[in-house]
């Protein structure tokens, strides 16, 4: 049995992309120790399924610049402690460093020079990550470093893998060779986003708009235009608004619920285990993605459209590049992001045609097969087994 290591400032079992790639690997015969972040009332090490879980003493803060700084800081360089102190007794046969943010990469140097191979996972690009949320003022001078950041990390590790084709693109305009870097997606994981294993609610059976939202609940996600659309709806359609997850943003959200008198319509329900959530898909009408139409969010291609789409439940999505590269209009309802008017009207709309509405969540159902997280496991555990060999 082959021991490797991964690092990711993410929590687990919550992060999706975590959980499929661990799993994939145990299931291939290989054993996996978890470098994660530590939020109140987690164990420290704790053995979940055949996975061991190294959480960390840093939970997420997000406060500014700042904050996600010496944040950041903090869990690569206790990373690098523990990681190097594992490796001692444990001894990996390769490391997996997820990003952001990518000097991350860096707390696998006394690994990376005992010869123990590296495996960067580019889950975000960091210098758009970083224009997008600081490259304003005075902040705007960091950005070669940001940027030198992302270079540096690329060159110490031995391959790359990133989440969709337009990330693996802009990888390579900045100079990594094309060989170097492939594309294991953030695909649904098929053994819980099965529409055959949960009853499907009629289309408005009770007479009631159903629409659902899940996200890390942050501005970039656009749930205060949600409120805002469903705000203008009005009494022309009844309907209820679920929104799942939590996050730095969710004050807001409840302060747009207040603003609009939306309380009776909008629920925020707070976060839920991601085996319910296929259920709670099931149950609604139509799927919400409301994005904002930013520089950076043209390289994202949310895991929440993809799972969206595994249960064939129709879509309404922002008009972004990377979901356009993945999708077509006959799969999802595109509406220019931020437009809260233009989202009200293709609620309605969907509503009034519910067959122009089974008729996208078919075809998005049939074009996600195509990113069927069956073969980018299989892709995934190649790659792995690949660099373990050498």
């Amino acid at each position: 049995m082959s021991r490797l290591a991964m690092v990711a400032h993410a929590d687990y079992p919550g992060d999706p992309r975590l959980r499929r790639q661990a799993d994939a690997l145990t299931r291939a015969g290989h054993e996996i120790d978890l470098f994660v972040l530590r939020a109140g009332g987690e164990e420290a090490d704790e053995l979940i399924g055949s996975v061991r879980v190294v959480r960390l003493p840093v939970r997420r803060a997000f406060g500014g610049l700042a904050g996600h700084l010496a944040e950041y800081v903090a869990f690569a360089g206790i990373a690098a402690i523990r990681l190097a102190r594992e490796h001692r007794r444990r001894r990996y046969r390769l490391v997996q460093v997820a990003t952001v943010p990518d000097f991350l990469a860096f707390a696998a140097a006394p690994l990376r020079l005992s010869g123990v191979p590296l495996l960067l996972d580019l889950h975000e690009d960091m210098p758009e990550f970083y224009r997008d949320r600081f490259g304003s003022g005075a902040r705007s001078a960091l950005l070669p470093l940001v940027a030198g950041a992302a270079r540096a990390s690329a060159a110490v590790a031995d391959e790359l893998i990133t989440v969709h084709e337009p990330l693996r693109q802009l990888s390579i305009a900045r100079g990594v060779s094309p060989d170097k870097i492939s594309v294991v997606m953030n695909s649904a994981d098929p053994r819980l986003f099965d529409p055959s294993r949960h009853p499907r609610r009629a289309f408005m059976e009770d007479g009631e708009l159903r629409l659902i939202h899940h996200s890390s609940l942050q501005r970039i996600y656009g749930g205060e235009v949600l409120v805002e659309a469903v705000a203008r709806i009005g009494d022309a359609l009844r309907l209820r608004l679920d929104i799942y997850g939590d996050g730095p943003h969710r004050g807001a959200l409840e302060a747009a619920v207040s603003r609009t008198g939306t309380a009776d319509r909008v629920r925020i329900n707070g976060p839920v285990p991601m085996d319910d959530l296929p259920a709670l898909i099931a149950a609604a009408d139509i799927g919400l993605v409301p994005t904002l139409p930013e520089p950076y969010l043209q390289y994202s291609l949310s895991t929440k459209l993809l799972e969206l789409a595994a249960m064939a439940t129709p879509v309404i999505a922002s008009d972004l590049a990377t979901f356009r590269a993945h999708f077509t209009e006959d799969a999802i309802r595109f509406v220019p992001g931020g437009d809260p008017n233009a989202l009200a009207s293709a609620m309605v709309s969907l509503a009034e045609d519910p067959a122009a509405s089974a008729a996208l969540g078919s075809e998005a159902r049939r074009q996600v097969a195509a990113y069927g997280w069956d073969e980018q496991a299989a892709r995934y555990v190649a790659i792995v087994e690949r660099l373990m060999a050498r």
